[in-house]
């Protein structure tokens, strides 16, 4: 059975579910088959349809939200967006028992911040750096699965209030660092994933995003890198310093030259400036909570 068939299968089966679990109007019943053609051209796997049906038939989740859920990812798919993530999150909700009105808002920003991230990652990727690192990684990854994953990250950033053009301009220092041309793609996924995981306001982002720089250069790897917000806030709880006094012990640690292993084992351990637990950058000494040093 060629793929084409396969569709036409699953077209039906699809109607006869929702219409078996209801709130099916009449309207949609005539155009479930022009999306289910829809989702074959524009390349969505038909097991991943199947699944969604499924567990939405497992969770009693109504005709009308199911076929809402479909429409998202069909329109995804269209646009060359990597609509696999309206999946991901349909299942991690249903398997988290989370209603389907409650979910939709969260599939709908995923719509919106995955379009507005594609608008500047592929322009991004279009850098002759950037087609120069992933054709270095060696076949790991191509360049097309690279923009995708880098669209999801960036997406992921966005949704986190991680403002736009901020993100575009990382993005645009990442790839014009000396640093990009010692890493590879998984790391520089990572350096732009843990983003929104560091610590500190959005005030404070341009110095996150800087120590984050400063790890590539000193020639953290990925797993180094996936570490490094873990480590940093448990720094911050151990030393009851403020986030930016332990980004900048973290900051002095990588312009000193120690080793990322040492760096994350001091962090955890409190030792904000690499020396004994508690130790700090200097000068930020008086921000220590409880600490009046230099106030009458």
């Amino acid at each position: 059975m060629n793929r084409k068939k396969q569709y036409i299968r699953i077209a039906g089966l699809l109607l006869i579910i929702l219409l078996s679990v209801g709130n099916l109007r009449p309207g949609q019943a005539q155009q479930m088959p022009e999306l289910i053609e829809r989702a074959h051209t524009a390349g969505i796997e038909q097991s991943q349809i199947e699944s969604l049906v499924n567990r939405a038939e497992q969770r009693g989740i109504n005709a009308e939200e199911l076929t809402g859920m479909l429409i998202q990812a069909v329109a995804m798919a269209e646009q060359n967006l990597p609509y696999e993530m309206i999946f991901q999150k349909a299942f991690e909700g249903m398997a988290k028992g989370v209603p389907a009105q409650r979910m939709q808002p969260v599939l709908d920003e995923i719509v919106l911040n995955t379009g507005r991230a594609a608008e500047f990652v592929d322009v991004w990727v279009e850098k002759p750096a950037v087609a120069e690192m992933v054709s270095r990684s060696g076949g790991n990854m191509n360049r097309e699965s690279f923009r995708n994953e880098m669209v999801k990250v960036s997406s992921n950033a966005l949704s986190q209030s991680y403002d736009r053009d901020q993100l575009n301009e990382i993005l645009n220092t990442i790839a014009d660092d000396e640093a990009f041309e010692r890493t590879n793609p998984s790391g520089i996924l990572t350096a732009v994933n843990i983003l929104s995981d560091l610590p500190g306001s959005s005030g404070e982002r341009s110095s996150t995003a800087g120590v984050v720089l400063r790890a590539l250069r000193a020639g953290f790897s990925a797993s180094d890198l996936q570490k490094l917000p873990e480590a940093i806030n448990m720094a911050q709880r151990r030393s009851q310093l403020p986030a930016a006094a332990v980004v900048e012990g973290v900051s002095q640690q990588l312009q000193g030259g120690v080793p990322a292993a040492q760096i994350l084992q001091n962090l955890f351990n409190g030792n904000i400036g690499g020396g004994p637990p508690g130790n700090m950058p200097p000068g930020l000494g008086g921000n220590r909570p409880g600490n009046n040093s230099g106030m009458d």
